[in-house]
């Protein structure tokens, strides 16, 4: 791949829920809690299709890959939100 001179770092978003969706194209984002926040909005996107269809798993998850395509974070639907009640 060409090489970026943009100094702000590349987060590929992995989803691995009813099916694997590999992220090709990334994102340029500050810093990994700016990753994980995507990922949570992601996951909570999810999360809300999956309830429409009448089922949710909160051992999905969305794995956040660096550039170098090494895992550096993990994010499961249940800690995408609390559940109360």
């Amino acid at each position: 791949p060409p090489r970026r001179l943009c100094a702000v770092p590349r987060y590929f978003f992995h989803i691995l829920n009813d099916e694997i969706t590999i992220d090709e194209e990334g994102a340029d984002l500050i810093d990994l809690d700016a990753a994980r926040e995507r990922a949570i909005e992601s996951a909570r996107s999810l999360v809300c299709e999956s309830v429409r269809k009448g089922h949710l798993n909160l051992e999905h998850r969305i794995e956040i890959a660096d550039e170098r395509d090494a895992r550096v974070m993990t994010v499961t639907f249940r800690e995408a939100f609390t559940i109360q009640g």
